[in-house]
């Protein structure tokens, strides 16, 4: 159990803290080999049951501390593990544990829920145990056991109510919750019997009290024997030396005719003589047929070959109570014959007791995690995940403020397209050739290789779109598979088929899966409207792979005289188109801020530091996003700016139109500026998104699909393994419940 855990400890952290933690996980890992060692001895009274229990008490805060630091697997493939793209790296530890009537075999679970359940399980039966060595002799030791055994039923009722349902794994077999009914139910039947004794001695209690008292121990083994005859109990009960249904049915019993006994004793005082006598006989008439069960419990070599403290008790106790129902009888007739001459009441006309069952589970406190372990100074893997989460949606609100810049960006430059803009403006200007600032990105365009590389790239990226559709579908569809078989399964068993339903296991899947279909959808809408603008603007995109002496030679010329000197709306409208890229410019670089700010927070130590303090995980997710309040509030003043002037540029554009002249000419080539600048930005904003999308399905693959494809086929083949398990223990189960002549079930083994 202990080399996994330190493996990772190591791969993981650094410093002094790590040898401490290996130190003290190598020690804990000796310390349960001790515990399940020592629980060999407790029958030879060779332990220190007090010690036992300290020792199972501490290894429980220390599973519990494990759990608090650790992201713990819950099987050997991993699948058990919610998925999640923000959790810490995955610790598998084995927990092995050898059957509770056979040494040679052993059941393995890597599920630590089910290794606390285990210790739970062990814990109340080294507590009923305790109970059992008392011999109850005085009023303390009566009240020492009673707390005993209803610790003991405390714990079990817990783990029936609480504890098992966390496992989803399979379960050993005296984890199943009729099993455990039983257990508790004999626990409280025990505590019932303290209860009984403590009030023997009250003066003060009627004989009617204790009478109701007595059927109550008597109810509680009833219950118990009737779901020992429960045909899990009776799978589980088959592999032990001991007949326990005869045992409970005998102590039923032996309850059942002690309290009618002490019944009789109130009615003596009540002189009702036949009443009396009607009720001893009944008492005796039960006593007898416990009696009658002490042949065959001894028969089949019980308490032969093996003496068996239980047996004799249960026989002395019930020899006891007949000879003092016999004695009591007899003088009661004797008494009615001489001097009372009462008409005895048949035995159909005696009331039945009510049973007043004052035994109860005392509630079970988990022990809470060592917070004095070395693991107290490792960052606890949800600390991680948090981090790792907070982290996330940072990074997704800086990407979500990036695409708003570029969507601002595009309405800008969509604004001035619809206006011709820088084009008209430029079409004024220069020598009247081409100005410099379009011909340096039409040249850094052909470097890239022009048409033929946003071709290769959008191609690459419908490629990646179709391949990561396919690992989706894959993936879900093997998981809607599953889903289907393990419903034909319960649908064909009932209630046989008790393991837990996968649509119960895979909510995360599913929820995961819903997540990326929608990044999907959306990239494909994005994807299509990338190849309409490819298509849109394939003649003006042609247009700017011309060499420079052919753009040169299509620019509609005009005569110098033609020219005119920049008026005072051309310089504005200049102003605000600078303005407009500044905006753009500034955008990225704000974003880029906030961005190296994500990189150098250390959002895991401010987490711990504010755990410490006692700050809630939502106030600390408040504060490392309030860092970046700035940077957004900066990035709403930019988004203003931008408003206003495009708001205003309408206007200024119609006012600067009217200050030049009108000239056919200068219209054309105004017009060949802006089908050419229309071509330049549809290279660059598609090389610039398609790129993105690349990037995105990669990301994709690797951070969601891949992880996610792996952990289904995980689930599915070890769901496919327990499925033979529980199909061979269904099968072995009703060859033995028909009679065939199949060898007798072992049963998974116990977990504790």
């Amino acid at each position: 159990m202990a080399k996994p855990l330190i493996g990772y400890i190591k791969a993981t952290y650094r410093g002094k803290n790590v040898e401490e933690a290996v130190a003290f996980a190598t020690k804990k890992h000796k310390e349960r080999l001790e515990f399940t060692s020592s629980l060999s001895t407790i029958q030879k009274k060779k332990s220190d049951l007090n010690a036992v229990i300290a020792q199972g008490y501490s290894y429980y805060s220390y599973l519990r501390g494990l759990q608090a630091r650790f992201r713990i697997a819950k099987s050997k493939a991993g699948w058990g593990v919610t998925l999640n793209p923000f959790a810490s790296k995955v610790v598998r530890l084995q927990f092995t544990w050898t059957d509770s009537f056979n040494a040679a075999l052993t059941f393995t679970s890597y599920d630590i829920e089910h290794e606390k359940a285990s210790i739970l399980y062990t814990l109340a039966s080294v507590q009923s145990y305790i109970g059992l060595r008392i011999r109850r002799e005085n009023a303390e030791e009566i009240k020492q056991a009673l707390h005993a055994f209803q610790g003991a039923a405390g714990m079990l009722d817990f783990m029936e109510t609480t504890q098992i349902p966390r496992i989803t794994t399979p379960k050993s077999g005296d984890m199943h919750p009729k099993l455990l009914q039983l257990v508790k139910t004999t626990m409280i039947a025990q505590a019932q019997e303290c209860v009984f004794e403590a009030c023997l001695p009250n003066s003060k209690l009627s004989k009617a009290v204790l009478a109701s008292v007595a059927m109550g121990a008597a109810d509680r083994f009833k219950h118990a024997y009737d779901l020992a005859c429960g045909f899990h109990a009776n799978q589980w009960l088959a592999k032990c030396r001991y007949p326990w249904k005869l045992h409970l049915q005998h102590k039923m019993l032996c309850w059942q005719s002690a309290a009618y006994y002490h019944l009789s004793r109130d009615t003596m005082e009540r002189e009702e003589w036949g009443e009396e006598i009607a009720i001893l006989n009944k008492a005796l008439a039960i006593i007898k047929r416990a009696r009658a069960l002490e042949k065959p419990m001894r028969g089949g070599g019980w308490g032969q070959a093996k003496k068996y403290v239980a047996l004799d008790s249960n026989e002395e106790t019930a020899r006891n109570l007949e000879a003092s129902v016999v004695k009591r009888l007899k003088k009661a007739n004797e008494e009615n014959e001489i001097m009372y001459h009462a008409t005895v009441p048949k035995e159909s006309t005696i009331k039945e007791i009510e049973p007043k069952v004052l035994a109860k589970p005392v509630a079970f406190a988990e022990p809470p995690a060592d917070a004095k372990s070395p693991f107290s100074v490792l960052v606890p893997a949800k600390t991680q995940e948090m981090a790792s989460r907070i982290k996330q949606e940072e990074k997704d609100v800086l990407a979500n403020k990036r695409a708003h810049g570029e969507g601002k960006a595009e309405e800008i430059r969509e604004k001035l397209q619809s206006l011709n803009l820088p084009a008209a403006l430029e079409a004024r200007e220069g020598k009247g050739g081409i100005p410099e600032s379009i011909l340096s990105r039409v040249a850094a365009i052909q470097a890239k290789g022009g048409m033929e590389h946003i071709d290769n790239m959008l191609k690459q990226v419908l490629a990646a779109q179709d391949k990561a559709w396919e690992l989706f579908n894959a993936t879900k569809g093997s998981l809607e598979q599953e889903l289907r078989d393990d419903e034909k399964l319960k649908n064909d068993f009932g209630g046989r088929w008790t393991r837990a339903p996968s649509k119960e296991l895979t909510v995360d899947f599913s929820g995961q899966l819903s997540n990326v279909e929608g990044y999907l959808k959306r990239a494909a809408r994005a994807d299509e409207k990338l190849s309409n603008k490819r298509k849109k603007e394939a003649e003006s995109m042609e247009l700017v792979l011309l060499p420079k002496t052919t753009l040169e030679q299509k620019v509609p010329q005009v005569s110098v005289e033609a020219k005119e000197p920049e008026t005072p709306e051309a310089t504005e409208l200049k102003t605000d188109l600078a303005k407009l890229n500044q905006i753009i410019e500034a955008r990225g670089k704000i974003i880029d801020l906030a961005e190296k700010k994500l990189e150098e927070q250390e959002v895991e130590t401010l987490l711990l530091q504010d755990e410490q303090k006692g700050v809630s995980i939502e106030e600390s997710k408040t504060t490392l996003v309030s860092q970046f309040d700035p940077y957004f509030e900066k990035l709403n003043k930019v988004d203003k700016l931008q408003q206003d002037i495009l708001d205003a540029i309408d206007a200024k554009n119609e006012a600067w139109k009217k200050s030049v002249s009108s000239n056919p000419k200068m219209a054309a080539r105004s017009a060949f500026f802006g089908q050419l600048n229309s071509g330049v930005e549809a290279h660059e904003s598609l090389a610039t998104n398609l790129v993105q999308g690349l990037r995105f399905y990669g990301d994709v693959m690797s951070e969601y699909l891949n992880p996610l494809r792996q952990q289904v086929r995980d689930f599915v083949v070890a769901r496919e393994h327990e499925k033979k398990m529980y199909m061979d223990q269904i099968t072995r189960a009703i060859a033995t419940q028909t009679g065939t002549d199949a060898k007798k079930p072992q049963g998974p083994p116990g977990g504790g």
